[in-house]
């Protein structure tokens, strides 16, 4: 029998599912809203980065005719990257704040996916068909917001082949039910789940709200208009569902907003230079599988990371130490910040103690001892109380060490059902 204070907290998480669940059925269930385009010029944007990598391109739908096939691919990568860029991140942060936000009806503190996804289909190529899937599927949470804006327009119905195809959430959960069951191939579920998914008409000022359960895809056939479409896509999440994002947590995969308009702008001026980590201390690696977060994740993958993040930092490192398996208090990790006095580069924020009141005890010595700590996945790092602050906001937003289900974990039905069988 439950005590009262788990029954109260049980009673809690249903009521805030059932919120959820409302939101999803209703607001976000593949629908298509507007926004001002003059206002939030995404479509300009892109064409001109087109134009800055040197390609004569008049209209991101000639994109095909300006830039040479073999180059697409790097191109679309690079308008990835470039939406890191402060100008544009500030664009999106409005866009957020002053259109998804009261729109999508979510409630701030918000996070937005850290690096946009940038869509290039070609009219005539069979390759860039992006199969039917879910975000669930691709390991996205169930909380997670999806967006897609179209920057050409495909609202014609003869532009059905360059759009992206959606089928509605009740029909989703009930087809990816079938095709678990199944076992059905790609091209099987591209021919059952074609049949049933229709058209999202949108353009520059509009865009399409949708879940991680709503099936999309660009079909199952190539885009035969003539005419390249450019999308954009991102996720969005709030606070109160933080543990609800799967293995798409924050700080790695999202970033949080500033709240207001004041608030950008105050970070946009207070923004700190690229820092130098050299402080005279050795820098050593830490490895950790004890924590909700790390447990699943590899030794040789957690060092890959390592070393990537060491070469781009241009950080030396002159050992490696593994946590104690079983030993959740974490004592290596102390060793080397007390005794050892060196600085460490560990795979993630969420390697750290799940526990707030112990997690303030290791930041404080890290501040004493003068010490730096570096998260290669998130790239974040630890040399002052402002460091400290914004990664104890991270963990605090994901619910580290509160969460009704381990961070980093699958949430479809079938996944919670794998998890218990390997348990049992």
């Amino acid at each position: 029998m439950l005590s009262a204070p788990s029954r109260s907290a049980e009673i809690a998480g249903q009521v805030v599912e059932s919120e959820l669940e409302q939101s999803l059925r209703t607001t976000w269930d593949a629908k298509v809203v507007t926004y001002d385009n003059h206002k939030f010029p995404f479509n300009e944007w892109f064409l001109k980065r087109v134009k800055d990598l040197g390609y004569p391109i008049k209209e991101l739908k000639l994109l095909h005719e300006a830039v040479p096939k073999e180059e697409v691919y790097k191109v679309g990568k690079q308008l990835c990257s470039d939406t890191s860029q402060p100008a544009f991140r500030r664009m999106v942060n409005k866009f957020v704040r002053d259109v998804v936000v009261p729109k999508g009806g979510l409630t701030p503190p918000i996070a937005v996916q850290r690096f946009m996804n940038v869509r290039i289909m070609l009219p005539h190529a069979p390759e860039s068909i992006f199969p039917f899937h879910t975000g669930l599927l691709y390991g996205h949470g169930i909380a997670s917001r999806s967006l897609w804006m179209p920057f050409t327009d495909v609202t014609a119905d003869e532009d059905r082949s360059a759009s992206m195809q959606i089928l509605g959430i009740k029909q989703s959960r009930e087809l990816v039910k079938y095709a678990i069951e199944n076992r059905l191939s790609i091209e099987e579920m591209s021919e059952v789940w074609g049949k049933e998914c229709w058209q999202i008409k949108a353009g520059p000022g509009s865009l399409c709200f949708f879940t991680q359960e709503n099936i999309h895809g660009s079909g199952s056939m190539p885009n035969r208009t003539g005419k390249t479409r450019v999308s954009m896509d991102f996720r969005v999440a709030e606070a109160k569902y933080g543990d609800l994002l799967a293995r798409k947590i924050p700080a790695g995969y999202f970033h949080v907003i500033p709240e207001s308009d004041a608030a950008e702008e105050r970070a946009s001026k207070t923004a700190p230079e690229a820092r130098l980590w050299d402080n005279g201390k050795h820098n050593i690696f830490y490895i950790n599988n004890n924590t909700s977060s790390t447990f699943g994740v590899p030794v040789h993958l957690q060092r890959h990371v390592l070393y990537d993040y060491c070469k781009k930092k241009g950080l030396n490192y002159h050992f490696e130490l593994f946590e104690l398996e079983d030993m959740t208090h974490l004592p290596t990790l102390w060793h080397i910040v007390e005794k050892r006095k060196t600085n460490v580069v560990m795979y993630s924020i969420f390697s750290l103690r799940e526990d707030g009141a112990d997690r303030k005890k290791f930041f404080d010595a890290v501040l004493r001892e003068g010490v730096f700590i570096h998260f290669a996945n998130e790239d974040l790092q630890i040399a002052n109380q402002d460091d400290v602050d914004l990664i104890e906001g991270y963990l605090q937003f994901a619910k580290f060490g509160k969460s009704r289900i381990p961070i980093g974990l699958p949430l479809s039905e079938h996944s919670k059902a794998m998890f218990q069988h390997w348990m049992a």
